[in-house]
């Protein structure tokens, strides 16, 4: 199928390209199509800042044209989804994707298609990662290494291959490279942390050369900062960099809670000396301040998270954003009545929360746009269901007003009709309520919050459980 649809965007590429009148310069463009569209329109960023909105035709086709100094790492963002991009100059780059499968849906063609089939490639085998990172993780840190490298160099050898047939520049050999090297030490920095957390045996036994690839790193690098595969190399690195702080200096009863207060103050404070590029800086800020709020307990965690936001030079639609957050997570700390916290069912009927279960209850979020993620949370949920048949489980969907779409989700997956909501009546606060999407709420049967600290595929999550249950 993917064939197939290349030989037709190729088809209809070279139309676009005939039209061209050959005694005019080669124009820049990136155009294409979207199957069933979340919105009608996508935004261009490049590194953090909105290049352009560019809004679909009736027929969910879009066009842009790059100026002549547009080449570079671009972003595309279809919400909730995004993918990144290169354009160079003469590129006419044409995109079909289906939101449906958002990422393994997208093929190029046109001029540009090789760069950018490649990275799409990178990407699609990054994720697989996350697979091969739970099998090989509980190998001694010298043959993980040994594995990684491997990985790395089949990338390398791909992309050799392409260079050879298609003559890349040498900014976008750059790139690919980059983008390698990334992917290789991140899977490094994320072994480090399982090893540390799970498997005291291995300790000891990383080789002194083991993190030698830090030495290379470019923290600033402003070409890269826009690139997912360096953002979360670095959000790795920060996890880890915390955690040794905090076990050196026994900081935190639990090192490895990645959302305690201490730890992520720690990794602000680490951001702040690290970054020097403000964008790239502002952000991880912003992300960790955001994770401070939906992670708080009490108040005065709110507080705290709210004055970070005061000493950085986040913009005032970031800081508002935060302080909505705030609101809204005022609504779920610990001791909380939420009985009156109105949802709507899957019958889409209004009903108060008191009203769903006398039963205490594990509440975990999920959108229809997180396609991967809702089937593994629902997933995990089910055995958990079997497991706690005393514990009403119950899904919340944060597309609000989005009803047909979530009951067609609900019927497509076969998901338990009477145990999903959807939040009701949130106004512009709606997507505020994806950054609680890795969020489980206990709330006991008296519709009180217990504890909103853990994730769904959290380590602690089952002896949490049984602590709940004797509450």
């Amino acid at each position: 199928m993917r064939f197939l649809l290349l030989v037709l965007l190729s088809g209809i590429s070279f139309i676009f390209l005939s039209c061209e009148n050959e005694s005019q310069p080669k124009r820049t463009y990136f155009s294409g199509e979207i199957v069933n569209p979340t919105s009608d329109l996508i935004t261009l960023e490049r590194q953090d800042t909105i290049v352009d909105s560019i809004y679909l035709n009736d027929k969910n086709k879009f066009f842009y044209q790059f100026p002549e100094d547009a080449e570079g790492l671009y972003t595309f963002r279809h919400a909730p989804e995004t993918q990144i991009f290169y354009i160079e100059k003469g590129d006419s780059l044409l995109v079909h994707l289906n939101t449906i499968e958002f990422d393994e849906s997208m093929m190029y063609s046109g001029e540009g298609a090789a760069k950018n089939n490649f990275l799409m490639e990178m990407f699609l085998l990054n994720e697989a990662n996350n697979d091969l990172l739970f099998s090989y993780y509980k190998i001694p840190p010298s043959e993980f290494a040994a594995k990684t490298d491997s990985i790395k160099k089949q990338r390398e050898e791909r992309l050799n291959q392409l260079t050879a047939k298609h003559a890349f520049s040498e900014s976008f050999k750059d790139l690919a490279q980059k983008t390698i090297d990334y992917e290789f030490y991140g899977l490094l920095e994320r072994y480090s942390f399982l090893i540390k957390k799970y498997v005291e045996e291995f300790q000891n036994q990383f080789p002194e050369d083991f993190y030698a690839y830090r030495e290379k790193v470019n923290f600033n690098d402003k070409d890269l900062q826009g690139h997912y595969i360096y953002r979360r190399f670095l959000d790795n690195f920060l996890k880890n960099k915390s955690l040794d702080y905090c076990l050196k200096n026994n900081m935190d009863r639990d090192c490895y809670r990645l959302h305690s207060i201490n730890n992520l103050q720690r990794r602000i404070q680490l951001a702040d000396s690290i970054f020097d590029l403000p964008d790239l800086k502002n952000r991880f800020i912003k992300t960790f301040a955001q994770r401070e709020i939906i992670y708080s307990e009490k108040a005065a965690h709110i507080d705290t998270a709210l004055q970070v936001i005061k000493k950085f030079d986040l913009s005032k639609k970031n800081k508002q954003k935060l302080r909505d957050l705030a609101e809204i997570q005022s609504s779920f700390l610990t001791g909380h009545d939420i009985s009156n916290k109105s949802l709507l069912n899957s019958k889409l009927q209004k009903v108060a929360f008191k009203d769903i279960s006398d039963k205490p209850k594990v509440l975990f979020y999920w959108s229809i746009y997180s396609g991967e993620q809702h089937k593994r949370q629902h997933t995990i949920v089910n055995k958990l269901r079997n497991k706690y048949p005393e514990i009403a489980f119950i899904g919340i969907n944060v597309d609000a007003k989005e009803t047909d779409l979530w009951q067609k989700t609900i019927e497509n997956f076969d998901y338990h009709e009477e145990y999903e909501y959807q939040i009701y009546n949130v106004g512009a606060k709606k997507p505020l309520y994806r950054n609680y999407l890795n969020n489980i709420l206990f709330v006991n049967g008296n519709s009180i919050v217990k504890d909103g600290r853990l994730q769904l595929d959290d380590s602690y999550l089952e002896d949490y459980i049984l602590q709940f249950l004797n509450m």
